[in-house]
Formats: structure tokens, C-alpha cells, sequence
């Protein structure tokens, strides 16, 4: 451990965790990003990876005050991304997405026992 301003520095994570798990219809991912705006929150899918991305803003207000001398400065912009292959069959169109309490709920339907019937044509 390195000793800084806060008496001891302690590894942190930089992305934000997820749970992942199923149900008989389901995947569920549910991933911690407290503190940051929904609409700084953005969930994406490609192909077969799960991205999550969001930008934690500290309004520029709250820095603005005069008499004011910073000696540590840590909440102003931060980003966190994460990129996860999605690890079963699951229906990334049908999608859906929450955020509740800072955790965002990803669920996907599985697709299983799905039969799909080409059509053979003739030239």
C-alpha cells in the first residue's frame, strides 16, 4: 500500500460491477453505477458483447465558490465502461433496461428450443 493524503491508498475498481445470472426465461445482468445521471448511462449490445458506458459530471457550480482552495479534486469528470460477452443465446432486440437506486437491470430473453424453418426455393 502506498501512503498519500488519505493515510493509505487502496486499490479500487474503475468499472463498474456486475451480477450476472439467469432464470428459465431469462439473463439478467444488474451493474452498479451510483451517482451518475441516467441520461449519462448508455447500454449498448454487438454481437455477441454487452457495453456499458456512463459520465459521472460534477456541476461546474459547485466549484465556482471564491475562497476556495482545493487540495484533492477527484469528483469532477469521471467515465466508466465496461464490456461483457453476453454468454448464452438471448434476444438482444426484446432487451429491456432499468435503473433503480444507482444499479442498472439489463434483462434478455433466452432463445432456446427455437426452431427456425428456411425456405428452399428453386431457380
Amino acid at each position: 500500500m502506498k501512503r498519500n493524503l488519505f493515510f493509505y491508498e487502496v486499490k479500487t475498481y474503475k468499472e463498474p460491477l456486475i451480477d450476472l445470472y439467469e432464470t428459465d426465461d431469462e439473463l439478467i445482468f444488474k451493474i452498479d453505477i451510483p451517482g451518475i445521471d441516467i441520461r449519462n448511462i448508455s447500454v449498448k449490445v454487438y454481437e455477441d458483447l454487452l457495453i456499458i458506458e456512463g459520465l459521472f459530471l460534477v456541476g461546474k457550480e459547485e466549484y465556482l465558490e471564491e475562497g476556495i482552495k482545493f487540495l484533492c479534486m477527484e469528483r469532477n469528470i469521471k467515465t466508466v465502461r465496461r464490456v461483457m460477452r453476453i454468454p448464452i443465446l438471448v434476444n438482444t432486440v426484446a432487451g429491456t433496461a432499468f435503473y433503480e437506486n444507482g444499479v442498472v437491470t439489463i434483462k434478455f430473453p433466452k432463445l432456446r428450443d427455437k426452431l427456425i424453418k428456411i425456405k428452399i426455393e428453386t431457380r
